[in-house]
């Protein structure tokens, strides 16, 4: 007999915001959502609507990317009004002294490989800032000790987020590697739909968008 479906995790990633409209490193920048990304977020919750599955409880960071994003979600979600966590431990990833540089500005002025390092890699840290490692340590205790204990209360749990901080989130509930990781990305207005069992094991996961 099939395992049943005890909880579910919507992982979305925020909307374009104006500095992955310049193709710079946003980082622990604090841009809003362009006129795109406000309608990539529109579109992600009138498709949780359309699918049934409005929240329980959501989480984002502190990120003004995000809360946007989540505001937009749950208003087009019919979710209005919902207690939105936020929380330092969700933020993207600090690119340190590569913040706010446009990315053909940054290979030419640290060549052009170890950007790409730097941006791919798990364990290499950009100056002054953070690795994924050091991404995915904050994340993931954040997820264990907050975010898991709510989810496993049943219902569903939409986590708003970054592209590096859902790196490390789904490299945990994937089982990936640090080979794999580097090669994984996800893209703007991303909705990502995780079933849980009883025991908070993946049963399942699928994209919706």
């Amino acid at each position: 007999m099939a395992t049943q479906i005890h909880a579910r995790l919507l992982l979305v990633r925020h909307g374009e915001s104006e500095t992955n409209a310049a193709n710079a490193f946003s980082g622990r920048a604090d841009p809003s959502l362009t006129d795109h990304g406000r309608g990539q977020a529109m579109r992600a919750g009138q498709k949780l609507a359309e699918m049934d599955l409005r929240p329980d409880r959501v989480f984002t960071s502190e990120l003004k990317r995000c809360r946007q994003t989540t505001e937009i979600i749950l208003n087009a979600a019919d979710c209005a009004g919902m207690t939105v966590i936020c929380n330092a431990a969700l933020n993207e990833r600090d690119y340190g002294m590569l913040t706010g540089l446009d990315k053909a500005a940054a290979a030419e002025k640290f060549g052009k490989e170890q950007v790409y390092r730097w941006r791919r890699s798990y364990a290499e840290t950009p100056p002054g800032g953070e690795s994924l490692q050091d991404t995915a340590a904050r994340v993931l205790a954040y997820y264990v000790r907050i975010i898991l204990p709510a989810a496993m209360a049943g219902g569903t749990t939409l986590i708003v987020t970054h592209g590096n901080t859902l790196r490390a989130l789904i490299m945990a509930l994937d089982g990936m590697d640090a080979e794999a990781v580097e090669g994984f990305d996800v893209s703007t207005g991303t909705i990502l739909l995780y079933n849980l069992a009883a025991d908070s094991s993946v049963l399942a996961h699928s994209k919706l968008t």
